[in-house]
């Protein structure tokens, strides 16, 4: 089988990937990232290895997107008209993510590796990072048109500013990643780019 015939086995036969991803994450959740390679998920997975490797030619390529995969439905951004109760809910499914130890530890040894690998740090700001500054982008616009941001404010920093606190307490684990961090942050967020309330 040619590599281009193995890669569209992996890459396009969703019960294939599905296969694929659930043996990456039940690996997670048993073994550190260090301790199982793309030749342990094949085994899994019963999929032959270098069908694996055509489609995923890094471990971290592989992790990276299993865990996007898994956590990508839980991280649907809400509208429900209140930017306080949607970035709250947002927040605290991050963080819930993040504390997950099937997923986090795993999350932050990918990102370790961005800094000596240069296809992985193009994968990572393709997949993970820039559809989710999109998103969170998206809703901080409607909030302003809705008149519940202020309108002056930089929303690339704000985004930076929100989301950035979780992201620094997953990579450094300076304090725990919970629900009652979410408020906390949409609280002190809000309180400065929110529109005071005898102006909403």
């Amino acid at each position: 089988m040619t590599s281009v015939e193995q890669s569209a086995l992996v890459a396009g036969d969703v019960t294939t990937r599905e296969r694929v991803f659930d043996a990456v994450l039940g690996l997670c959740r048993e073994r550190a990232y260090e301790a199982f390679d793309v030749g342990d998920v094949a085994r899994r997975a019963g999929v032959d290895e270098e069908a694996v490797r055509a489609g995923w030619p890094a471990k971290n390529l592989l992790v990276m997107e299993a865990l996007l995969h898994a956590v990508a439905p839980h991280m649907r951004f809400p509208r429900t008209g209140d930017i306080r109760a949607d970035l709250e809910q947002q927040l605290a499914a991050t963080a819930r993510l993040f504390a997950d130890p099937g997923i986090g530890p795993h999350l932050r040894a990918v990102i370790a590796e961005i800094h000596s690998d240069e296809r992985l740090a193009a994968a990572f700001l393709k997949k993970v990072y820039t559809p989710n500054r999109t998103v969170a982008r998206a809703r901080f616009e409607l909030a302003q048109e809705q008149g519940q941001l202020r309108t002056d404010i930089d929303l690339d920093t704000a985004v930076d500013l929100v989301f950035g606190s979780l992201w620094f307490r997953l990579l450094l684990g300076t304090g725990p990643l919970n629900a009652e961090l979410a408020a906390s942050v949409a609280d002190h967020a809000l309180a400065g780019l929110g529109v005071p309330a005898s102006r909403a």
